[in-house]
């Protein structure tokens, strides 16, 4: 099996997980802050429930991002060098692969960083520590790590991934 089909089957599979992930979180939130209209019409308020849902639309702002770019549903540059040549186009293509890969591979190192740092504070309602939130970034990062190095092992004879077109 060659490199580009196990990374493939491995962005495939962390792609399933983390769209779970981000149905459970949805579902989530909507209870959480359900149940906290519900305390404050009783005459209540959950303390916990705004910093909780914070913390998990922060979580499915970035794990979402990553399912945008598995799935190529984002703002690109798709067709700018086709006016100039396919070899230009791919040339274009390999440096903006390259270029992402190097962003997030700065964001996953000082997401790792700064995750580390928290490792002692924790979270005014629910005492937690905040390592575990702050956690999301450098985890979102290692996804996108994956999913553009499947890109970029991609070859030429490969299709294009879902919903990009080569033009």
């Amino acid at each position: 099996m060659s490199l580009h089909r196990r990374l493939l089957a491995a962005s495939d599979r962390v792609n399933q997980w983390v769209e779970f992930v981000l149905l459970l979180a949805g579902v989530a939130i909507s209870l959480i802050l359900f149940a906290q209209v519900i305390a404050r019409y009783a005459g209540h308020s959950l303390s916990w429930s705004e910093e909780i849902g914070r913390y998990l639309l922060v979580a499915t702002t970035f794990f979402g991002a990553t399912v945008a770019y598995k799935r190529a549903r984002f703002i690109g540059l798709a067709g700018f060098g086709a006016r100039f040549g396919r070899t230009v186009e791919q040339f274009i293509t390999r440096g903006l692969q390259l270029f992402t890969l190097g962003c997030f591979g700065l964001i996953t190192w000082y997401g790792v960083i700064y995750t580390l740092k928290a490792w002692d504070q924790t979270s005014t309602a629910v005492q937690m520590p905040m390592s575990l939130p702050i956690s999301v970034i450098p985890l979102s990062g290692l996804i996108f790590l994956l999913h553009v190095l499947t890109d970029i092992t991609r070859r030429k004879a490969d299709e294009p991934p879902a919903g990009r077109t080569l033009t």
